[in-house]
């Protein structure tokens, strides 16, 4: 009976640790299990110096035509003394177990938010991007394996998926 009493002071202490994977992964559920669409939540870990902050913004879902229920949230994820950032769109499935992401280059490239069976990017302005160019990504038949990120009307990145094993 002991051992079952150390269980919540065991997650406890891994869902308040830095913002390593296993951290994130307490947060994400977080988010997920509040299931406020658009809302920004912010897991700030930052000491003098030294940044650590997690931005969560949980998208919504998407179903597929195959009735597979998907579920996104988008990640930034601020550290360092600079600071860096390390951004991602992040799937679940109905249960909110990780699927998988997509690491993404810039903060500002992550998608805006879900319409219909996609999710929609809105460039913001930097140098050499069209301001305003959308990106839709359709997930109606499944997770992509990659898609491309339009910055004007020839350039942009491809995203590639990578899926949890």
């Amino acid at each position: 009976m002991k051992r079952t009493s150390y269980v919540p002071v065991f997650l406890l202490f891994f869902c308040t640790a830095s913002f390593g994977q296993s951290s994130s992964n307490c947060a994400f559920r977080k988010v997920l299990t509040r299931n406020q669409i658009g809302k920004e939540f912010t897991f700030n870990k930052s000491k003098p110096g030294y940044y650590d902050s997690l931005v969560i913004v949980y998208l919504g879902t998407i179903k597929t035509k195959k009735g597979r229920v998907l579920k996104f949230i988008t990640s930034r994820w601020y550290w360092g003394l600079s600071p860096r950032a390390t951004s991602r769109i992040i799937i679940f499935n109905s249960k909110n177990q990780y699927l998988g992401d997509y690491y993404i280059t810039l903060t500002d490239d992550v998608p805006d938010r879900i319409q219909g069976t996609s999710l929609v990017f809105v460039n913001a302005e930097r140098s050499n991007c069209v301001a305003g160019l959308v990106t839709k990504v359709n997930f109606k038949d499944g997770i992509p394996r990659e898609f491309f990120l339009k910055c004007n009307e020839q350039f942009g990145d491809i995203y590639g998926f990578q899926q949890n094993l």
